[in-house]
C-alpha cells in the first residue's frame, strides 16, 4: 500500500525534479507493466473529477507542482478521443503534442490548460497540466462499451503564477482565494515565453535516483527498464502484455 504523504520521509534538499524521458522509461512504463518505480511519490487519482485547485491537497510530494497517474476515458464509446471534462471545467490542449524518446518515441507529452465553466465558453486559468501517455499502444484492445482509453497515464500540475488559486467565482462569493506560496528556496522558475514551470533542481547520476532516500527501491537496474520498454512496445498491446518478472537491484547506500 502507498504511503500517505504526511508518511513519506525525505532527507534534507530533496527535490523531485525528473526530466521527460525519465518520467516515461522509470515511472510511466513501469507502472503500465506493473513493475516497481524508483520513488513511490505519484499519487495515483483519477484527476478528472477534480479541479485542478483541489489536487495539490491530494499528492504525495510536491511544492509548486505536482504528480499523479491516471486513468483517462473516451469522450465516445467508440472514439479515441479523450474526455477532457474535469471538476467545474474541461481541460483544453495548447501547443504541438512532443514525442519523447529516441531514436523511437516511447511516450507523448501533450500540454493542456484548464478551463472554468462549460465549453467553449470557459474561462481560461492559469494553470497548467502535462500529460505523458505511452505511444504507439493499440488502445482499440479493451472490453466491450468500456469507455477507459488508457488504463495510466502520467500527469504534472502546476500553476503558472506559482500560486494555488481558485476560479472568479469563488472570490466573488466572498471567499478568500487560495494563495498558498512557498518557501523562497523552493519558489519556481518560469521559462521565458512558455507555459512551463521549472521546479528547484532534481539531482540524479546517470539517470538514477542518487538521493539516498528510505524507499523500498532505490535504484532500479537499465537493464530492466529497456526490457520493460521493448515488451510494451513491440507488441503494441500493453493491455494484453503479460511480464515476467524482472530483476530489480536494491541501492545501498
Amino acid at each position: 500500500m502507498m504511503k500517505s504523504g504526511a508518511d513519506l520521509q525525505f532527507p534534507p534538499g530533496f527535490r523531485f525534479h525528473p526530466t521527460d524521458e525519465e518520467l516515461v522509461l522509470m515511472y510511466l512504463c513501469r507502472k503500465c507493466a506493473s513493475q516497481p518505480i524508483p520513488a513511490p511519490i505519484i499519487t495515483e487519482l483519477d484527476l478528472y473529477r477534480y479541479d485542478p485547485w483541489d489536487l495539490p491537497d491530494m499528492a504525495l510530494y510536491g511544492e509548486k507542482e505536482w504528480y499523479f497517474f491516471s486513468p483517462r476515458d473516451r469522450k465516445y464509446p467508440n472514439g479515441s478521443r479523450p474526455n477532457r471534462a474535469a471538476g467545474t471545467g474541461y481541460w483544453k490542449a495548447t501547443g504541438a503534442d512532443k514525442p519523447i524518446g529516441r531514436p523511437k518515441p516511447v511516450g507523448i507529452k501533450k500540454a493542456l490548460v484548464f478551463y472554468s465553466g462549460k465549453p467553449p465558453n470557459g474561462e481560461k486559468t492559469n494553470w497548467i497540466m502535462h500529460e505523458y501517455r505511452l505511444a504507439d499502444v493499440d488502445r482499440s484492445v479493451r472490453k466491450k462499451n468500456s469507455l477507459r482509453l488508457d488504463d495510466w497515464v502520467l500527469c504534472r500540475i502546476y500553476n503558472k503564477k506559482g500560486v494555488i488559486e481558485k476560479r472568479r467565482s469563488d472570490i466573488e462569493d466572498g471567499l478568500k482565494p487560495v494563495t498558498d506560496t512557498c518557501p523562497p528556496e523552493s519558489v519556481a522558475r518560469l521559462i521565458s515565453g512558455s507555459e512551463q514551470a521549472v521546479s528547484p533542481e532534481f539531482t540524479c547520476s546517470n539517470g538514477r535516483l542518487s538521493n539516498a532516500l528510505d524507499f523500498p527501491f532505490n535504484y532500479v537496474d537499465a537493464i530492466a527498464d529497456n526490457e520493460i520498454v521493448s515488451r510494451l512496445l513491440g507488441g503494441n498491446q500493453m493491455w494484453s502484455t503479460t511480464l515476467d518478472p524482472l530483476v530489480v537491484r536494491q541501492g545501498t547506500f
